[in-house]
């Protein structure tokens, strides 16, 4: 687990009448401040401690503690925080905010950031996966059912997209290389509902955006020398061939893997598959939010060797028209 960020949210000017109406009396006004951990982070394109220099909160008051119904008040419209470059300092310049007398706090936080709705009750928001060299690790918080308390809430941000790389592997004696990489059929839109737990909430309505779906596509150069045994990572370029996608169920068929690539034979350079084109489906699979997985792809080198058999052999035999041997007139 990261480090917990240190979010210190200062008062920076004295509140308004209306608000003091919300608020304990002035000898116990309780200023709210936060934390902030990203879980499970990792490298490059995806949010870890070293990336992670803003985030907007959004807090509703409600009368009870939330459920399906209960009509959610808005008390922080969208509180920019902000980390000071080379520091490990936050502040936001908004505010202040204090704790409410008796109500209870709800607070949701999307990286990056995006419109919340609601129905009554938790909010939620419409998202579509972007194209590759284009995507963003969304990720989320809330804490529900808050009350005034003098320790910093700590917002415990979870990645909310699925993390889907690739790597080729091929027969041995064969060099291998790859140039395009398409998924078909990927779901890329959903709605994301936050529900109150540690992992801030799930995705329901996924579906393909119509009449023309997100294209997921890696064109690039990943090179394989097969040995037999190794493979190549088509993620080592982040910028590229990383798939953060939508979190779905994969069914028989559904989805499927188009790759291009050219095999040669590793001694000699002989070409045995020029610039092909191939499909192949991905098994079943449930792809989950906040994880990971790889798929490794062994292509084929369409190679057919040159062999001879055993030899055809037809017995001597006298000439036809007559048999016997033949004289050929001298001139």
């Amino acid at each position: 687990m990261k480090k917990i960020l240190l979010v210190a949210l200062a008062a920076a000017a004295m509140v308004g009448c209306s608000q003091n109406e919300e608020i304990e009396n002035a000898g116990q006004k309780a200023e709210i401040n936060f934390s902030a951990l990203v879980k499970n982070s990792t490298r490059a394109l995806v949010v870890n401690q070293a990336d992670f220099k803003s985030f907007k909160v959004y807090g509703y008051t409600t009368t009870e503690k939330i459920d399906a119904g209960i009509t959610l008040t808005s008390f922080m419209p969208g509180v920019t925080v902000n980390k000071a470059d080379g520091t490990d300092d936050w502040s936001y310049t908004e505010g202040p905010y204090y704790w409410p007398l008796t109500d209870y706090v709800q607070f949701f936080s999307v990286v990056p950031e995006t419109s919340l709705t609601s129905d009554g009750g938790y909010p939620k928001f419409d998202y579509t996966v972007g194209v590759i060299g284009d995507q963003k690790d969304l990720i989320a918080a809330n804490l529900k059912d808050q009350q005034k308390t003098s320790s910093a809430l700590k917002l415990p941000f979870s990645h909310l997209l699925t993390q889907v790389n690739f790597s080729i592997s091929g027969d041995k004696g064969f060099t291998y290389s790859l140039t395009d990489l398409e998924l078909v059929g990927v779901k890329d839109k959903g709605t994301f509902t936050f529900d109150g737990t540690s992992t801030a909430g799930d995705w329901t309505d996924q579906q393909l955006t119509t009449p023309t779906p997100t294209v997921y596509k890696y064109s690039g150069s990943v090179d394989l020398i097969s040995d037999g045994t190794n493979s190549t990572r088509l993620d080592s370029d982040d910028a590229n061939a990383l798939f953060m996608l939508l979190p779905q169920t994969i069914a028989d068929e559904a989805v499927k893997v188009k790759v291009t690539y050219t095999a040669k034979i590793t001694v000699g350079g002989q070409v045995t598959a020029n610039n092909v084109t191939k499909e192949v489906a991905i098994p079943a699979v449930e792809w989950q939010k906040g994880k990971r997985v790889r798929y490794t792809l062994k292509l084929a080198n369409d190679a057919s060797q040159v062999t001879f058999g055993t030899p055809e052999w037809t017995d001597w035999s006298d000439a036809t028209n007559g048999g016997g041997d033949v004289t050929v007139p001298q001139s």
